[in-house]
């Protein structure tokens, strides 16, 4: 289990990462990368709700990009539940992960699916999850 967020009564809730839960448990979670190093936080969870589909994993840097940035749009089926049921892995290098290409504010321009969203499904090895056959999670 893990603490995830304050109640408003001063206590934490604490949550297990597993079974069906609500989208707002997840916010907070740590991410990390290969080799077990923090990278940040689920910060957002992003829906196509036209493919009834999780898209996108918005992870909260903690450290700023050179250009500024803290979030990034990770593709949903990059994230994976870790071996310690508490926090989220990407199979990639930490520096890897703090260059993806996609950000929310170029998704809410060009589409979930756009050109930017395929490099970005590429980029992370992972099929973009719109393409025919892809296995639904």
């Amino acid at each position: 289990m893990r603490d995830i967020r304050s109640t408003g009564t001063g206590h934490r809730a604490r949550v297990a990462l597993s079974g069906i839960i609500g989208a707002d448990d997840l916010l907070g979670v740590e991410v990390v990368d290969r080799d077990g190093n923090v990278v940040g936080q689920l910060h957002d969870i992003m829906l196509d709700l036209r493919r009834n589909r999780i898209a996108y994993g918005v992870v909260e840097l903690r450290q700023a990009r050179d250009d500024g940035e803290r979030l990034v749009a990770i593709p949903w089926n990059a994230l994976f539940q870790d071996a310690d049921a508490d926090r989220f892995s990407i199979n990639a290098p930490r520096d890897r992960i703090e260059q993806a290409p996609l950000r929310p504010a170029e998704m809410a321009a060009n589409g979930l699916d756009g050109e930017v969203a395929v490099f970005a499904h590429h980029y992370f090895g992972t099929r973009p999850y719109w393409e025919h056959g892809v296995q639904l999670c």
